[in-house]
């Protein structure tokens, strides 16, 4: 039997318990959590309350949730409309709500106030303060990416650009891939308009790095993660959503890449001593930017600085040693995650965000956009010597898969072995 309103005082407690877990549910998934930690809190909380027949099943658009009494099961399900956008403030304070259950001595109204009071609390930081850091964590990834110092303005204007768009028409779009398309079609064609006037010698880099903020790569880490716990359907739903998402923002570059001069061009040398802190320290920039962009509470940023430094450190380090490139790339996300896990024990915050934020500067971004230019050049019946275009563009596209494997990998394996036996709140 399902009961849906309570009758008597203690099935009101019932009631409202239910409430309270599918509440939970709900806030961490549209927060950005992965499943196993959704159903580790909701399990969590309810051992905590004294429910211990509760059974939650977590999909890509849809919770259901039931609990299972005496002489009933209370049932809920809720309906995920809006895309997920990751908020770590969000992560945070519910784990700190957890970690401090005792305190609320099983009122169940004061827990769930406490709750819908982070649902709605405003983000931290206003919304020029996110688009300018975006735009400064774009133009450190374009340097980290060999971008020229003109090349760096014109990041900058079109990230901001680009954020700015996705801001004020997103909620009117409603639709989270209408809205990629359109942002990152407006920052590629900021981009592609602005190089001729910055007298860039690297537009193709400031290409990329004006829509950076558009790769998901936290669904793409949850998504890994959600199918290696054994939640297939929804690792697969997320994992189809980055691929869609890819793929309409290299196809709305494509446009502007036809605005531009097509050149390949070799990644500069330079001195070794000067090259690996500065990429290092722009690495740890960027991730600063993005966590802004992600909510992350200021107490955290030194952290994702910390993290993405040291990741892209020993990826610098071990490719100037003569270490393999995908190797060096998978060892420093490795470190990088260890890290994260300490410090997201410490903070209450998932290592699997700060492991993403720190990851997002070691995408192989310019490998990508070679690529991309290269079959892009295919497309004209006039382009001389195809073989050789094509076989760079393949190699360059594999390259940049194979690096975001590593990068995946050197997330996913230390996170799994830290955490395999640990419930996640």
């Amino acid at each position: 039997m399902v009961r849906m309103s309570p009758d008597t005082d203690g099935e009101e407690e019932e009631y409202l318990s239910a409430d309270l877990y599918l509440d939970l549910a709900v806030t961490l998934y549209e927060a950005g959590a992965t499943v196993q930690r959704v159903g580790d809190s909701v399990r969590w909380l309810a051992g905590s309350l004294g429910d211990e027949n509760v059974h939650l099943a977590v999909g890509y658009e849809v919770i259901e949730l039931s609990v299972h009494h005496r002489d009933h099961t209370e049932s809920r399900l809720y309906v995920l409309r809006d895309p997920v956008r990751v908020n770590l403030s969000v992560l945070h304070q519910v784990s700190g709500i957890l970690h401090r259950i005792p305190s609320y001595q099983g009122n169940i109204a004061a827990i769930r106030e406490d709750l819908i009071g982070i649902r709605t609390r405003p983000i931290i930081y206003p919304v020029w303060v996110i688009i300018a850091c975006t735009g400064i964590a774009c133009a450190a990834f374009g340097w980290i990416n060999h971008a020229d110092l003109p090349a760096l303005w014109v990041i900058w204007v079109s990230a901001v650009c680009g954020l700015s768009i996705r801001v004020r028409f997103g909620k009117d779009l409603n639709n989270l891939y209408l809205t990629t398309l359109m942002t990152a079609l407006s920052g590629g064609l900021c981009a592609a308009l602005l190089t001729p006037f910055s007298h860039t010698q690297t537009p193709q880099v400031a290409l990329i790095s004006s829509v950076l903020f558009l790769i998901p790569g936290a669904m793409l880490i949850n998504g890994g993660l959600d199918i290696i716990r054994d939640h297939t359907s929804c690792g697969i739903a997320r994992l189809t959503s980055v691929f869609t998402q890819i793929s309409i923002i290299s196809g709305a570059l494509l446009i502007p890449l036809g605005m531009m001069t097509i050149t390949l061009q070799p990644q500069p040398a330079g001195d070794i001593m000067i090259l690996i802190p500065t990429m290092s320290l722009a690495a740890g920039i960027a991730a600063c930017g993005f966590g802004v962009l992600f909510n992350t509470p200021v107490s955290v940023l030194a952290g994702c600085f910390i993290c993405s430094f040291a990741a892209r450190l020993v990826r610098e380090t071990g490719i100037y040693a003569g270490a393999d490139p995908f190797f060096s790339r998978f060892l420093g996300m490795c470190i990088a995650t260890v890290i994260a896990a300490g410090i997201g024990r410490y903070a209450h915050v998932p290592e699997v965000l700060l492991s993403v934020i720190a990851g997002i500067p070691m995408v192989p971004g310019l490998a990508m956009i070679q690529g991309l230019q290269g079959l892009f050049t295919l497309a004209h019946s006039s382009t001389m010597q195809q073989e050789q275009v094509l076989m760079y563009a393949v190699q360059q596209i594999l390259f940049a898969g194979v690096a975001v494997l590593a990068l995946v990998g050197g997330i996913i394996f230390p996170i799994i072995m830290i955490a395999r036996k640990n419930m996640r709140i």
